[in-house]
């Protein structure tokens, strides 16, 4: 017979610990306000030993696929995945991707103060791609969802961490530069659109363009009335309207 929640509450905490490793299960930290809290204020290596434990298989591809796991639990901080780190060291780190997930940008909105560099995700996601350790992360995970979430908030910091470690604006058919468009945002079009210029031999360079502009973006611009942002698709980036847009265009 399995033994009550009240049962299992009267168990020291170290052994609750040994009974959840064995268990690995999901709901054991939600059968009572007592387990909630036992488990939620473990330690990070109780943490990085429950969430291994739980990606373990003969994955080919084992450190890539246990981070990509890893990061899919709210659990899983920079704490836990050092913890992690201990636990794996000594594993060759795999060419396969992680895979971001969408849970760390989901919930990002626009701010009433100015977003900083120290606001979440940032700290974790450096932590992520300075550690030689850790697999190389595809920025580009879930169709962009990162940086298009990024340009929704209007977090700028991230939209330029994300930008500088090879995150793409033409993912989902442009998809970040459309929010940004129906943002009426040009600076943060512009920062989507150009890369930065290169300096050589003192000089700056002009790079070429991270996605090329076409009648879709402008067509949206249109729609939105956002005269500056039309200007600069249509003449600047020299974006050739279809009939539709140019019919609007002619009244704006």
């Amino acid at each position: 017979m399995a033994l009550s929640a009240p049962g299992l509450e009267s168990l020291p905490v170290e052994l609750l610990y040994e009974v959840q490793l064995f268990a690995l299960s999901e709901n054991l930290p939600l059968v009572s306000h007592h387990f909630y809290n036992v488990f939620k204020h473990a330690s990070p290596f109780f943490h990085a030993r429950y969430i291994l434990d739980r990606a373990r298989c003969a994955h080919p591809e084992f450190m890539a696929h246990a981070y990509t796991k890893a990061l899919r639990y709210p659990i899983c901080n920079q704490k836990v995945l050092q913890a992690m780190g201990t636990l794996i060291k000594g594993r060759s780190v795999s060419e396969a991707h992680i895979i971001l997930p969408r849970r760390l940008f989901r919930s990002l909105q626009p701010p009433e103060s100015e977003w900083k560099n120290e606001d979440e995700p940032i700290p974790l996601l450096r932590y992520l791609y300075e550690n030689r350790s850790i697999p190389p992360i595809d920025a580009n995970s879930h169709g962009g969802y990162a940086l298009t979430r990024a340009v929704h908030s209007r977090f700028l910091p991230l939209v330029h961490f994300l930008l500088d470690h090879k995150a793409s604006p033409k993912c989902a058919n442009n998809l970040a530069v459309e929010v940004a468009i129906r943002q009426k945002d040009l600076a943060m079009v512009k920062l989507l659109v150009e890369r930065p210029p290169i300096k050589t031999n003192g000089k700056r360079r002009k790079t070429e363009d991270r996605v090329l502009l076409n009648s879709r973006e402008l067509k949206i611009a249109v729609q939105m009335k956002a005269q500056d942002i039309i200007e600069y698709i249509h003449l600047e980036k020299r974006v050739i309207p279809d009939v539709h847009t140019l019919k609007k265009l002619t009244c704006l």
